[in-house]
Formats: structure tokens, sequence, C-alpha cells
């Protein structure tokens, strides 16, 4: 193909079938490549109401994420905090986009990194904050400012167990929470190192043979009880992010769009509150936001 009958449309591509993201498999209405696994969605939803929890309600709790972290990016003078929770949102966006079009476990990989920068982000700002109320020298805000562009660089990378127990002796935690937050990262962790995509294979007659004629070794396909999992830990990672707001940044409830944000986030527990498996967590969060005067 010549340059000047190229039209550049890859996600319809002609030549190279990884690119055909439309296309379905042959013999399997669940399975094909990305779009066309995303374009599943919504039958799934209109078919099973309680599946639009892992869906719609997903999405709510995004823009809930981008109305917040946009406000403290904005107008928090620090850096330790409001740019990485810009990033963790970036991240939630790009674990959606994984999980809906068919790609599990690279979608709980960047959950796993959504966590990790939540519990650094926290660590390094209650460090900043001891140095503020120790009125600590110059030098020693200087050595944090250090540490902490090294670990933004992967200079220097923090021990994430290490810092949840750091967390719970400053009482940021409960020790059951500790326990959660601990039991959350080794299930993320468990999918940086799975060294197959296993979900591409079902049971046939008393064998794993692939879903479907995939003609693409790239190509994905519908999974409910694989999204239902990934959307469990993607809340539980959102609730994270509240708590943590709550904590450090709870000017951004008060703002014009962090007020349209809590609302959303009310609405989805009002319907899907015993669906929600950390619905008690985020009510929590919420209990601590005064009601507009």
């Amino acid at each position: 193909m010549s340059k000047k009958e190229h039209k550049r449309n890859c996600t319809r591509c002609k030549v190279i079938d990884c690119f055909k993201l439309f296309d379905k498999a042959k013999d399997s209405i669940d399975a094909g490549n990305e779009l066309y696994v995303y374009s599943i969605l919504g039958k799934k939803v209109d078919e099973n109401e309680d599946l639009g929890v892992h869906v719609c309600t997903n999405g709510t709790f995004l823009a809930a994420s981008c109305f917040l972290t946009t406000e403290i990016s904005t107008d928090s003078k620090e850096n330790y905090l409001g740019d990485i929770l810009c990033q963790v949102t970036r991240d939630f966006k790009a674990s959606i986009f994984l999980a809906f079009s068919g790609h599990y476990r690279q979608a709980m990989q960047v959950l796993r990194c959504a966590f990790e920068n939540i519990i650094s982000g926290v660590y390094y700002y209650t460090e900043l904050i001891s140095l503020r109320e120790n009125k600590a020298s110059n030098d020693d805000f200087t050595l944090l400012h250090k540490r902490f562009n090294d670990w933004k660089t992967g200079a220097n990378q923090l021990n994430i167990n290490s810092s949840i127990e750091v967390l719970r002796r400053i009482r940021f935690l409960s020790f059951d929470e500790k326990k959660e937050w601990q039991y959350l990262y080794s299930l993320l962790s468990k999918f940086i190192h799975t060294p197959e995509e296993f979900v591409t294979r079902i049971e046939h007659g008393g064998k794993f043979e692939l879903k479907g004629e995939i003609t693409c070794a790239a190509a994905t396909y519908f999974s409910e009880k694989q999204l239902i999992e990934w959307s469990n830990c993607y809340q539980k990672v959102f609730a994270i992010l509240l708590k943590t707001i709550a904590e450090f940044h709870p000017e951004a409830f008060y703002t014009k769009a962090g007020r349209i944000a809590i609302g959303h986030v009310k609405a989805e527990l009002e319907g899907n509150e015993k669906q929600i498996i950390v619905s008690k967590e985020i009510r929590q969060v919420l209990s601590t936001i005064r009601d507009s005067d």
C-alpha cells in the first residue's frame, strides 16, 4: 500500500490485523479485538442491570476523581500530593479502558500503580507535615525534596508494605485498615507476575482451548467474572483516594466541582449500596463533609 493509498484509519486498518479494533472473532459473539469487546458492555448491562455497578458507577467514580484532584492540583502550593493524585486519576481512566476492552490483567496492573502512587504520596506528604510541625531546618526540607524527586524519577522506590505500616503508626490507618490495604496490594501484585493471559482460554470438552477463532494473539474477549473482580479492586482504590483527600485536602470537597463530584458519588450509593463492597468506607468519608449552608 502506498502512502497515498493509506487512509490512516488505524482502528480499521486494512493491513495489520492487530489494529482492526472493531473486528469480532469468527465463531464467538464475545471474542474479538478491543473496541468490539468494548461495544459488548452496553448489551450486557441491558441484559443485567446489576452489571452497571461495575460499568456506569466506575465511570462516575472516575469523574469524581477528576473533579477533586484537579481542584487540589490547581490550588495546592505543594506538589507532594497534588500532581500524584492527578496521575492516579489518569491511571483510573487507563485501567477502565483496559478492563472495558477485555484486558483485565493489565487493568489490574495499572490499578496497582494507582495504589502505589497514593501510598507513596501520602508517605511523603506526612513527612513534610512532620518537618513543618517540628520546625525543621532548611537542610531537612531540601533532603526530603530530593528523596521525593528521586522517587518520582525511579531512583528511590518505597517499600509499599513498610509504608503502609508507617501510615498505621501515625494513625492515618487503623490496624484493620492496614491489613485490608496490604491484602489489596498483594492481590493487585499477583497480576504483575502472572505468566499468561489465562482468561483467553476456556474449557471445551474437558480441556482448555482458545475461546473462538481469534485471528490475532493480541485480541481479547468479554468476561463478566474478570470484570467484576477488577471492578471491586477499582472501587477499593477509589475509596482510598477519597480517604486521602478527606484527610489532607478536605477543602476540595467544598469547591463547586467538589460538591458536584460528591453529589454524583452519593447518587451512586443510593441506588447500588449493596453491590458496592466499599460503600461503608465511602460513606464514612462522606460523613466528614459538612452540608452546604
